[in-house]
């Protein structure tokens, strides 16, 4: 399949994916408690799949079917993955694979005193440890990145959240065989989640993110991307989540197209329904 016509079958799967869980979502009676998958201070168990589809900016492309999933074993902790399998679209040398496992994520959630009635001001805070790690397939090689940080949580008001994510990065390369360097991650996230909105336990996550480098080979190197997610019930334990992605580089700017054999991780976009139990 050329990349044209893998484009047009990842938007056409997308439309679907929406119109359906959209249909769900409608017949659901406003009445029923759902989960509140808008907040990720809350301490959940769930497990789902998902389709993600990247493109580069040469114009190469990735499709992927991932799992994700989270357990909480205490009422103030919780274990999260992400692995996936896909397939790369464009020119792959002869050393690198076009098929097989992709990147993947392993994080550790703690949550500290959290008061969820505050409308307005201070709710609280979390801490995490996140584990981003290389695959094996082009596009998805090349970088594993460990990360140390807080999470304080803000009321915004009757349907607004605030959350203001700080890191301290650190990353390796392929097979964590060189460390390259150390920097900070700063990620605000403003999180709407109206009462009554169009479907049941909708929300819409606005999500930028800049990291930058301050040590190591990596030093004053860096990157950015925005987030924009919508989420909504299926059923009271059964949500859907959609995520677009733009990646910047580290002055903010748009990648510009290139012909190279790789290119920079232009956008993506991430749709997945999961279970909680």
């Amino acid at each position: 399949m050329d990349a044209l016509n893998q484009q047009e079958s990842m938007k056409n799967f997308v439309w679907k994916f929406m119109a359906l869980t959209l249909l769900a979502g409608t017949v659901l009676s406003e009445e029923a408690d759902q989960v509140d998958a808008s907040d990720p201070t809350k301490i959940y168990s769930y497990a789902g799949p998902g389709y993600k589809f990247t493109e580069y900016s040469n114009g190469d492309s990735l499709s992927e079917i991932r799992a994700i999933g989270n357990i909480g074993f205490t009422d103030n902790d919780m274990l999260s993955f992400e692995i996936g399998y896909g397939r790369y679209s464009g020119t792959v040398a002869n050393d690198e694979k076009k098929d097989g496992i992709t990147n993947g994520r392993a994080r550790y959630f703690h949550l500290f005193n959290m008061d969820y009635s505050v409308a307005m001001g201070y709710r609280g805070w979390a801490t995490q440890i996140d584990l981003q790690f290389e695959g094996d397939v082009k596009g998805t090689t090349g970088g594993n990145t460990l990360a140390l940080g807080v999470l304080p949580a803000f009321g915004g008001g009757p349907i607004w959240s605030f959350f203001l994510p700080v890191n301290y990065v650190s990353t390796w390369g392929s097979k964590f065989d060189r460390h390259q360097g150390h920097g900070i991650s700063v990620a605000p996230l403003a999180v709407l989640a109206p009462v009554n909105g169009p479907w049941p336990g909708f929300f819409l996550q606005i999500w930028p993110s800049y990291t930058r480098y301050f040590a190591g080979d990596l030093d004053g190197e860096g990157g950015a991307n925005l987030d924009m997610t919508i989420g909504w019930s299926i059923t009271p334990t059964t949500v859907a989540i959609a995520t677009f992605q733009q990646n910047f580089d580290k002055n903010l700017k748009l990648f510009n197209p290139s012909s190279g054999s790789s290119g920079a991780n232009d956008w993506s976009l991430f749709a997945s329904v999961s279970w909680y139990f």
